[in-house]
């Protein structure tokens, strides 16, 4: 009797563990047979582009940002361009079929290419011209051979509450709503400085290797998730639609990049922007099925 209950027992277990060994057997080959759906490369092009974003300090200033740069620095001093030559030469090797450049793509494009024929032809001189745009991008692009240049960026217009902004006090505001404290706890102007001050120290691609650290372009971004947006949390969400704008206008520079980008060949992007937008555009573009980001820090350490 024992016996015969034994050997059921037995019966029964083999057969539930033939089951699950089906059961799991089954799935495994549902796996593999994926529903086309599920094909991760299902929405890429014929070619997946490259995009790199080389961050940069605005080498003519023009003070529009909230920290002031304390520190000189003039890119038409001999031993700058000398520095200049020396990283135009590292990115080049990255070889970018497109170059994109800081100024608005609706107002300035056609404007800008008019520029650029202009200093090919030798009718426009840049030793008097200090923008990134023409020292980098222009210098760049000709000895590429590119026959022209590609103006990316774009405004976001203010979408949040209305102040009279002459008579707003931001720290009374902030304190008011006890929210001083918290918004300033971290001390990001003296990151700032620290920046700033480095490149009258640092060779051009020194300092641009420093700035483009994935983890000094994080730092910077953490600013807007800490001391940017809390302001006004529970009331006017003053703070939250400013990063919101910051946001905005990051991905209207991004769709500009993805219009402009052919997907039916290959293309390697190159972006030329101040190091503030490089975190938000890296993002972008490393979760794009259309792009394989590229770090600027490849070329600047060779």
């Amino acid at each position: 009797m024992i016996r015969n209950i034994f050997l059921l027992v037995l019966f029964l277990c083999i057969t539930a563990c033939n089951e699950e060994i089906e059961k799991t057997s089954k799935e495994a080959k549902q796996s593999e047979e994926l529903n086309p759906i599920e094909d991760p490369n299902l929405f890429i092009g014929k070619h997946k582009a490259k995009a790199m974003v080389l961050g940069v300090f605005h080498f003519d200033n023009p003070n529009l940002d909230s920290y002031k740069p304390k520190f000189s620095f003039n890119i038409l001093e001999n031993e700058r361009q000398v520095e200049l030559d020396i990283l135009l030469s590292k990115i080049a090797e990255y070889k970018p079929t497109k170059i994109l450049l800081e100024w608005p793509r609706i107002k300035m494009d056609s404007i800008t290419n008019v520029r650029y024929q202009n200093y090919l032809n030798g009718s426009l001189k840049l030793n008097d011209k200090k923008n990134e745009v023409y020292q980098i991008g222009f210098k760049l692009a000709k000895r590429l051979g590119h026959n022209r240049v590609y103006c990316s960026d774009a405004s976001a217009d203010w979408f949040g509450v209305e102040l009279d902004w002459n008579n707003y006090d931001e720290d009374a505001y902030l304190k008011s709503k006890g929210q001083l404290t918290k918004s300033t706890r971290y001390d990001y102007e003296s990151f700032y400085e620290l920046d700033d001050s480095m490149k009258s120290v640092q060779t051009l691609t020194e300092h641009l290797f420093f700035i483009n650290r994935p983890e000094n372009r994080l730092k910077d971004h953490q600013a807007y998730l800490t001391e940017n947006v809390l302001g006004g949390a529970g009331d006017n969400y003053l703070g939250a639609d400013g990063v919101a704008r910051w946001y905005r206008r990051n991905l209207r520079i991004f769709s500009n990049a993805y219009d402009l980008t052919n997907l039916d060949r290959e293309e390697r992007l190159l972006l030329i922007y101040g190091a503030g937008h490089v975190w938000q555009l890296r993002q972008f573009f490393k979760d794009s099925p259309d792009f394989d980001y590229v770090e600027p820090n490849e070329y600047l350490a060779k």
